[in-house]
């Protein structure tokens, strides 16, 4: 299947052709690229993709993806879609979805979880069907997952990072009372055996804190996980890096 690729952020494209499929980039939006096939002109780009034409972007999170989409959107035809797997903010989604449905273009946000390989997809019904024969090739079967409505797949990414987020201090307070036990105990492999790895600073944890005063959800653990990794952050000397948001909270009811 020939499908279109945006950008080479993540090197995803790798990952497609490794999936089966053959992603063909753009040299007018991406410049050269050795790693796959590539079409000078935008316009020759389209005709070159399999119907119904499939566009996956490997884009940095923020504002290149809706400068991106303001260069190609309006040339794309009724029925392409667009599948975003970019950890972007989901009020963010919700307005490029918003966007692209005026011109009848399916916009689906695709969230790539790692441990265990899941995707889990989102937008309208038929764009999720037409997503679905990309992301069914990247984890094992039966684990694409339809999580909803415009939006709902990069609001579970972002809450699974403050769950990693508080496991991750969470593990780290059980493994000082391991090493506190009063015989000799090997807590690391306790801790392998019983316990997921997690890593701390999961970056988009932090848009939570915002979303669940404004959603009315009272998460203490999560919100103490994500300050915990604050203070540690300013312990370290580290930059606390939050991804950019384009914009702020939307109510999904009044975007939808």
């Amino acid at each position: 299947m020939r499908i279109g690729i945006f950008g080479n952020h993540s090197a995803l494209a790798s990952t497609l052709v490794a999936s089966g499929l053959e992603p063909i980039g753009c040299a007018a939006v991406d410049g050269g690229r050795a790693d796959i096939a590539v079409v000078d002109r935008l316009e020759d780009y389209f005709a070159a993709l399999d119907h119904p034409r499939r566009f996956v972007l490997d884009l940095a999170v923020g504002p290149v993806v809706d400068e991106l989409i303001d260069r190609c959107y309006v040339v794309m035809e009724p029925g392409d879609v667009v599948i975003d797997p970019t950890p972007s903010y989901w009020g963010d989604t919700l307005r490029r979805y918003r966007r692209m449905r005026h011109r009848s273009l399916y916009y689906v946000d695709l969230a790539l979880i790692e441990e265990p390989a899941t995707a889990l997809l989102a937008g309208d019904s038929r764009g999720v069907e037409l997503a679905l024969a990309v992301a069914e090739r990247l984890v094992p079967p039966g684990r694409a997952v339809r999580a909803g409505e415009a939006g709902a797949a990069h609001f579970a990414q972002m809450v699974r990072a403050g769950v990693v987020t508080a496991m991750a201090h969470a593990v780290s307070e059980a493994r000082q009372l391991l090493e506190a036990y009063p015989s000799e105990a090997d807590a690391d492999l306790v801790i392998e055996r019983l316990w997921p790895s997690a890593e701390f600073g999961a970056p988009a944890s932090a848009w939570l804190l915002d979303d669940a005063v404004r959603l009315h959800a009272v998460i203490p653990l999560l919100a103490q996980g994500v300050m915990l990794e604050i203070g540690a952050a300013l312990d370290d000397h580290r930059a606390v890096d939050v991804p950019p948001r384009v914009g702020g909270f939307v109510r999904p009811d009044e975007i939808l």
